[in-house]
């Protein structure tokens, strides 16, 4: 028989990161309350900061696979008058609500194996975690995931108001990124069918009058796609060789993610249609390459330029997202923000790299949606030379046209989110106006919402507005300016 060594028999386990509580479920639900604030909140800023993330990473004893998979829970943080109010909320989907009263989990996830895998799969009947983004349109909110349709919410308490087809105009599902062409004065989404084809129906959304659905196409295979690519013109979708192999899923009941397979020899698709002629896109294949999070995409002399955030493999960005909940990291973060340069006509993609660190969730200001821009915000790290293997440290500004990059650093075990970008009032510059960041201090375990100085960010917040309780690591937000008078 063999024994441990003494050395060996007395060693500690490997501490938690300290990070690791901010994959908690969401420890108090409550509507708005005035929250602690330190600072002076600028006297412009007023309006509502909405975000949204997973809300409940674990049900009934039984902890969920992946990041992406837990139950959508929004933040919102209103701004007026010189104080802040916050309020955070589960987000109640049918999904949820059965679960509850069933007592177990009934549903798999982006890659938490399905629980009935027949009636998931074949039948359609999964759950909609809602928690991912929020759409605001004509004034009312929206929790969005591409797993179906979107659930409308209460902006005055975060009450969810049940799911919604838009008066019948959305089929199948509405995918989490909408983009505002504001020189339409339209935003642009999809949603996605699987199955043998994955078929997808684009969809429009006037600032005024009824959606519509703008056209319908399909590729081969069961594919992801997450984010989509929107300038005056066109729209491009970017399918990365990511195929589910649902049989997998459904024999041997495997999460989506381990039933994948990235087929580098079958290349990237690329489908681009034309927003004045959506029955007929454009397809071409290029180098197989991941297409993860747009951060903006203009027109320049005949070609589509957009910037993104680039993964080489679907590893390089599941080996970090599908295994940082869990604390212990398999890899550090793989994607970097390039510059797609993209001719329909010929044809043919370039692709040059603009940041090669370790990035993701790509911000820029509304006052430059689908127009050329100068400014990134993305989440990163405090160092080049940092490892990767924890969720973001710092918020970084990029100025594409120098190269030059700035960043807001928390501190010590202080974890950002994605910055959205509020234009200050009467604004002319792209970078006048506010960052706003959703910061997890795990020390303290308690979460603020930092304000920045979009203009200098790395002079610190110019003021921060605490809750009293920490809000679980989330992915993306959105603005809504407060309504003037007359």
């Amino acid at each position: 028989m063999l024994f441990p060594s003494p050395r060996a028999a007395s060693a500690a386990p490997p501490a938690a990161p300290a990070w690791l509580n901010g994959f908690r479920n969401l420890r108090r639900e409550h509507g708005f309350e005035l929250l602690r604030t330190e600072g002076t909140l600028p006297d412009d800023l007023s309006g509502t900061l909405f975000r949204n993330g997973p809300g409940l990473f674990d049900r009934f004893g039984e902890r969920y696979a992946h990041w992406f998979d837990g139950d959508g829970a929004v933040t919102g943080v209103r701004f007026a008058d010189g104080r802040a109010r916050g309020a955070c909320r589960v987000v109640q989907t049918v999904g949820l609500q059965l679960e509850r009263r069933a007592g177990r989990r009934l549903f798999g996830g982006w890659n938490t194996p399905p629980a009935r895998p027949f009636r998931e799969l074949l039948l359609g009947d999964g759950k909609n975690p809602v928690n991912t983004h929020v759409l605001l349109y004509q004034g009312r909110l929206f929790a969005t995931c591409e797993g179906g349709l979107p659930v409308e919410l209460s902006p005055d308490d975060l009450g969810a108001l049940g799911e919604t087809d838009l008066d019948g105009v959305l089929v199948h599902a509405f995918s989490a990124h909408a983009h505002r062409v504001p020189a339409r004065r339209a935003s642009y989404n999809f949603g996605a069918r699987l199955g043998p084809k994955t078929e997808l129906t684009v969809y429009e959304l006037p600032d005024e009058g009824r959606p519509r659905r703008l056209a319908t196409f399909a590729v081969e295979g069961a594919r992801v796609l997450h984010d989509f690519i929107a300038t005056e013109r066109h729209l491009v979708f970017v399918f990365a060789p990511i195929y589910l192999q649902l049989w997998k899923m459904l024999l041997l009941r495997r999460g989506a993610m381990d039933a994948s397979t990235w087929r580098a020899e079958r290349g990237t698709e690329i489908v681009i249609v034309p927003i004045d002629r959506p029955s007929d896109p454009i397809r071409m294949k290029v180098d197989a390459f991941l297409c993860e999070h747009t951060a903006n995409a203009f027109e320049q002399d005949g070609t589509l330029v957009f910037d993104f955030i680039h993964y080489p493999t679907l590893d390089a960005l599941e080996r970090f997202v599908g295994s940082v909940a869990g604390g212990a990291v398999r890899g550090p973060l793989g994607g970097s923000l390039r510059r797609g340069i993209l001719d329909p006509v010929r044809r043919t993609l370039r692709l040059e790299a603009r940041l090669p660190l370790p990035v993701d969730m790509p911000r820029v200001s509304p006052r430059v949606d689908a127009r050329p821009h100068r400014y990134i915000y993305l989440t990163g790290y405090s160092a080049p030379s940092h490892d990767g293997m924890s969720p973001w440290d710092a918020v970084a500004k990029l100025d594409v046209e120098r190269g030059s990059l700035e960043r807001y650093v928390p501190g010590p075990d202080q974890f950002p989110s994605e910055a959205v970008f509020v234009p200050r009032s009467g604004a002319s510059a792209e970078d006048d106006g506010y960052l706003l960041t959703l910061v997890y201090d795990a020390r303290a375990d308690l979460s603020h919402v930092a304000v920045l100085d979009a203009r200098s960010p790395s002079g610190g917040p110019l003021a921060r507005a605490f809750f009293d309780h920490p809000v679980p690591f989330g992915f993306h937000g959105a603005w809504m300016p407060a309504e003037r008078p007359g």
